[in-house]
């Protein structure tokens, strides 16, 4: 097979930066690390580390030993293991049966159905029984479980954790639906024992559950709160605490071209920006392909050189013009902050989430994987 040569080496200067802060990073874990010391805090680093760079992330969350780093599918654990990850790797999305048969695979998995559980009790593999208590989505449902557990005890199936999703545990206002499902969780931990398992970790919350669950398991499924970012509204007395993690990721881009217009000109697609007096606008290389969803178009801002400058006309797939008029000297190679890690900045992820109608999570993990990542 004839490998490919990349036409760059890594010097080669990039249009668009993800800049990730391997501070940050540790200051959120060792943060959910004191405010839950009994508890094991396990990275979440599905979705390309939540747009901040598997690879990346991993690299610097291996180095804090934590129990587990946690993926959503087998092509992300295979990218850990082929990085040289030693961390132990659970897999909490659905994997085709199929594909665990093939040969013994070195990850734990999470489980929601029983073919699943018996390929993986014939290769002894670590299984974490996912079940459903409220959230609806993927695990056994309650009512399956006097069925499904004497069949996965037949299996001796190798049970070494049990978890669960908590639906509404950012509700601002109420906690019962989350309490609800706790106590049902509480029910099904007992059940998966006396059926003759004993697993080791229990747990039924992440960044938001967590602070939700008490006493409730030994471990927590660390995501959006390791990027820096609270799964709580601004004033939510749980999150209080939160307002000291600090966000991770900055996306600094370039200005590549400058135009001058006059009164009347119009500016990218079907016109909808026309200038009502004399200015320039910078052409910025990051469009709806690189990070910016194009509802953004006459919304929100990019900083140049200090200065918030207003995104005008329709967001392009790869640019996006801003108004630089106010800049002084403002020149092509001219570096621009898409993305600030800065709390409360107009182009904070949380602010700009707010401003398009979403939450910070879309807008992290839209940033395309082919924007180069760098750790500092």
């Amino acid at each position: 097979m004839l490998s490919m040569r990349l036409p760059f080496k890594r010097s080669y200067r990039t249009l668009n930066t993800v800049h990730v802060s391997a501070e940050a990073l540790k200051h959120n874990l060792n943060l959910y690390r004191t405010l839950f010391p009994g508890k094991a805090i396990c990275p979440v680093l599905k979705s390309n580390a939540y747009g901040h760079g598997l690879i990346e992330v991993a690299k610097v969350m291996d180095q804090e030993r934590p129990e587990f780093l946690i993926v959503d599918s087998l092509y992300e654990a295979y990218k850990l293991e082929s990085a040289d990850i030693k961390s132990k790797i659970l897999i909490l999305g659905y994997t085709f049966p199929e594909n665990l048969s093939r040969k013994k695979v070195p990850f734990h998995f999470a489980v929601s159905d029983l073919e699943s559980a018996r390929v993986l009790a014939k290769q002894g593999a670590k299984v974490h029984l996912k079940i459903d208590t409220g959230m609806n989505r993927m695990g056994f449902g309650m009512d399956e479980l006097p069925m499904v557990l004497p069949e996965l005890k037949a299996l001796d199936l190798n049970v070494v954790g049990v978890l669960t999703h908590l639906a509404d545990s950012d509700n601002p206002e109420d906690e019962s639906y989350t309490q609800m499902q706790l106590s049902c969780f509480e029910e099904v931990v007992s059940l998966v024992r006396g059926a003759g398992f004993d697993p080791e970790w229990i747990h039924p919350g992440q960044s938001a559950g967590s602070l939700k669950a008490g006493e409730v398991g030994n471990m927590v499924r660390l995501g959006l709160g390791l990027y820096g970012i609270s799964p709580f509204e601004e004033g939510d007395p749980n999150g209080e605490i939160l307002s000291l993690l600090k966000p991770v990721m900055e996306l600094e881009s370039t200005i590549v071209g400058i135009r001058r217009l006059k009164a009347g000109d119009r500016v990218s697609y079907n016109g909808t920006f026309v200038a009502e007096r004399a200015m320039m606008i910078g052409i910025v290389p990051v469009g709806y392909y690189e990070a910016l969803p194009r509802v953004f178009s006459g919304k929100g801002g990019m900083e140049v050189s200090g200065v918030m400058c207003p995104i005008v006309g329709r967001i392009c797939m790869n640019y996006t013009m801003v108004d630089v008029t106010s800049v002084e000297g403002v020149t092509i190679g001219d570096s621009v902050m898409v993305f600030s890690r800065k709390r409360g900045a107009v182009n904070s992820m949380v602010e700009l989430a707010k401003k398009a109608g979403t939450i910070p999570y879309e807008l992290m993990t839209r940033v395309a994987e082919s924007v180069r990542r760098e750790v500092h």
